[in-house]
């Protein structure tokens, strides 16, 4: 690229383009004049433009460095700021304009943060699974309070948290987790293998077991379309296939009574679990239309 003065960014961690004036981000580069890789810098190209770096007062360029932390993890484009996490914090980026450009502003400590895809952003809140507790942000970093945070984090595999990967289902107020368990320990497949699903608008958390790899959410269709990830078996070791034979596909999600996984289309198991819940010490009634005794 015909770089202006030669100090475009040498290698990086994460790359974004903002929504609020256009300017290229990088997120964990080397600094001006170094060639030295610093995972917690982040550097801004002057506004619309890719290939002017170099910090004038003729233009917009600009870096800062954040202090809580060692590595920046995750970024993500909300209304009118620029999320960004640290293994320990959360900062938000905006735009301060004239020669200050970007700011940073502390907003999240002591948090944790599980892989660079497990965020999402709906509703104007960012939810993200971190280690233990999944967490999120709506001007203000809180807990998310989770029923099902020991049957998620009782069986999941934490060497392969950097997998987790987050999407919406915007039709139906979701945020969906797709996670690895300790059932997916086998080191030459690891996979996601299970989802946790929480629904921001009745406040409720639902999970289940499915295989995807990627997602992303209304897209032509008007559906979510997820990937499915499969390892078929050993194969000759070389460079180009080291760890065995795989194959995938691209799945349509919410159509249709079938997952689509197999050969051969099969209706999708419908069940419902429910467990003991308290009426209040007689403070109000529950009635019951119907029972089916599981005999």
């Amino acid at each position: 690229l015909p770089i202006t003065g030669g100090d475009a960014p040498l290698t990086h961690g994460k790359l974004l383009i903002s929504d609020l004036s256009r300017f290229v981000f990088v997120f964990g580069v080397n600094p001006y004049g170094s060639t030295t890789y610093d995972p917690m810098l982040i550097r801004w190209s002057s506004q619309e433009t890719f290939t002017d770096w170099t910090p004038l007062a003729t233009n917009s360029a600009g870096s800062l460095r954040l202090s809580r932390g060692s590595e920046i993890v995750a970024v993500k484009q909300a209304r009118q700021e620029i999320l960004v996490w640290t293994d320990t914090s959360l900062y938000t980026l905006q735009f301060l304009g004239g020669a200050e450009g970007w700011g940073a502003q502390l907003v999240g400590e002591n948090i944790t943060i599980s892989s660079s895809n497990s965020v999402s952003y709906a509703n104007g809140a960012a939810f993200w699974m971190g280690q233990e507790k999944f967490y999120s942000y709506t001007g203000q970093t809180q807990t998310l309070p989770c029923d099902l945070r020991s049957y998620v984090f009782g069986n999941f595999n934490s060497f392969e948290s950097r997998q987790v990967f987050s999407g919406t289902n915007e039709s139906f107020n979701e945020i969906w987790w797709f996670y690895p368990s300790q059932d997916s320990s086998n080191l030459n497949a690891p996979r996601t293998d299970k989802y946790v699903i929480y629904n921001y608008q009745d406040n409720i958390w639902y999970y289940g077991d499915m295989e995807r790899s990627a997602w992303i959410d209304e897209a032509n269709e008007g559906k979510p379309i997820s990937a499915q990830y499969q390892f078929t078996g050993f194969g000759p070791t070389s460079l180009t296939v080291p760890f065995g034979a795989t194959q995938g596909q691209v799945l349509f999600q919410e159509i249709g009574v079938d997952d689509d996984s197999g050969d051969t289309k099969v209706a999708i198991p419908a069940l419902i679990t429910s467990a003991e819940f308290d009426i209040d010490d007689g403070d109000r009634f529950s009635f019951v239309s119907k029972l089916i005794p599981e005999l």
